[in-house]
């Protein structure tokens, strides 16, 4: 047998000599010692290891058998897929006024009517084929609970559907958290909501400043008082966006979390991130202009193992390394806008040349589009961060290169980061959230 192609090894750093070792593609780890190491570079390693390391996927037989398998996992995963997700957007209107709002000059009272959500129901039961067995909806806004009578009527209609075939039907929400009252929490419970997502920018001085309501009042303590009233009927995960001047900050978030009884078992994930840079096309002149297009900027390295490593040491859940299966890539996952319009990634909402087509017509061929499987290319192939990269970002691409033909390699920022992040989840453990 031979060394896997996608596999990264590194020296321990509690055990002198001994190495660690991690499948990019099976998304295990082990430590070995160093005589292992060596017997496995030489050929001369024991039946026993040999038997362990390839049930690990670390030692192949084949080495293009298995280049193989990583090339046709989203053609497996869409042939034998039993499930549909969709992202919906039920309104481009918020309550609040972020300073780097990602929609920018898309906002407005754009709200989904009551005979759009009709034909999306429709639009939805037509895909939702005898094999599959899970219907999953992502309400998304602007602010979706301002649309809340919306996500009522569609859980209710989606809920009784897939019921009847036998499937399953839930919901999660992308909200600022503001109007997620414990009654609310209660009544979409009861139609399927299973978590909800909530940004927090760090402690309360810079959240405020970032992400006041529109009449200029502060939020965070609104928030916290949510989250302290819902955490025990739905799952709560924390998102927040840091910026270079501020994310040292964001670990006091943490510590105040746990002060005020928001402990680690009764949160979902945390995971921050970095501002994105917006498209000149959503963007008006006085709107917020900074934000990042790459992973591979110093002080964003320094800010991800630093927040990661903040996370997991207080208890906290947050990602563990996992493969990239954008759903651009995923024939059973769209994206529906207000208006009805179909999209396969949110950051393209609003951009007439990604529209793939409407829930009133045949969804168009979106292979040229969206550059579907640019990853296959030798320089793709051959690289040990493919099952974690797949190509990157399209969407991180077109802000760069204001179109989606060339790759979003982050083979610099995995060979920065890999290590410690795989140290980190050796390190806590079961603390990292799957």
């Amino acid at each position: 047998m031979e060394l896997s192609r996608y596999l990264k090894y590194y020296p321990s750093s509690e055990n002198h000599g001994n190495y660690i070792l991690f499948s990019t593609w099976r998304l295990s780890k082990i430590e070995i010692r160093a005589e292992t190491f060596r017997a496995i570079q030489n050929g001369e390693i024991s039946p026993g290891n040999e038997k362990l390391l390839a049930g690990l996927g670390m030692l192949v037989s084949d080495r293009e058998e298995e280049k193989r398998s990583v090339l046709t996992l989203f053609d497996r995963a869409n042939k034998y897929s039993t499930g549909m997700d969709c992202i919906v957007v039920l309104n481009l209107d918020c309550n609040f006024a972020c300073k780097y709002c990602f929609e920018g000059g898309l906002k407005g009272n754009l709200y989904m009517a009551q005979e759009t959500a009709d034909r999306l129901i429709g639009f939805i039961k037509e895909r939702f084929t005898d094999n599959k067995k899970t219907l999953l909806v992502d309400f998304y806004g602007g602010e979706p609970l301002l649309s809340i009578d919306l996500i009522k009527y569609i859980s209710r209609e989606l809920k009784a559907f897939t019921e009847e075939k036998g499937a399953s039907y839930n919901f999660s929400l992308v909200t600022n958290g503001a109007l997620l009252k414990r009654k609310t929490a209660l009544e979409l419970a009861e139609l399927g909501l299973i978590n909800v997502k909530i940004t927090i920018d760090g402690p309360s001085e810079i959240h405020n400043k970032n992400r006041p309501f529109k009449s200029g009042a502060p939020s965070f303590d609104v928030l916290i008082k949510n989250i302290k009233e819902t955490w025990d009927i739905i799952k709560i995960n924390l998102g927040g966006n840091f910026e270079k001047d501020n994310y040292r900050d964001f670990p006091l978030l943490l510590d105040y979390l746990e002060k005020e009884g928001l402990t680690p078992e009764k949160l979902g994930l945390i995971k921050f991130d970095p501002v994105a840079k917006r498209s000149e096309r959503v963007i008006s002149p006085t709107d917020y202009r900074g934000g990042c297009i790459t992973l591979d900027e110093p002080w964003l390295l320094e800010a991800n193992d630093l927040l990661r490593e903040d996370i997991l040491r207080r208890g906290y859940k947050t990602l563990n390394m996992r493969h990239k299966l954008c759903m651009i890539e995923s024939q059973n996952s769209y994206v529906v806008n207000y208006d009805g319009s179909l999209y396969k990634c949110p950051g393209f909402i609003g951009m007439e040349e990604f529209k793939i087509g409407n829930i009133n017509d045949r969804v168009s061929d979106y292979k040229d589009t969206y550059n579907l499987e640019l990853w296959k290319n030798d320089r793709c192939i051959d690289c040990e961060y493919l099952p974690l990269c797949y190509g990157g970002c399209r969407y991180m691409t077109f802000l760069r290169d204001n179109n989606v033909k060339a790759l979003d390699c982050q083979k610099e920022y995995l060979d920065a980061t890999l290590e410690t992040m795989i140290k980190q989840e050796i390190k806590y453990g079961l603390r990292v959230g799957k």
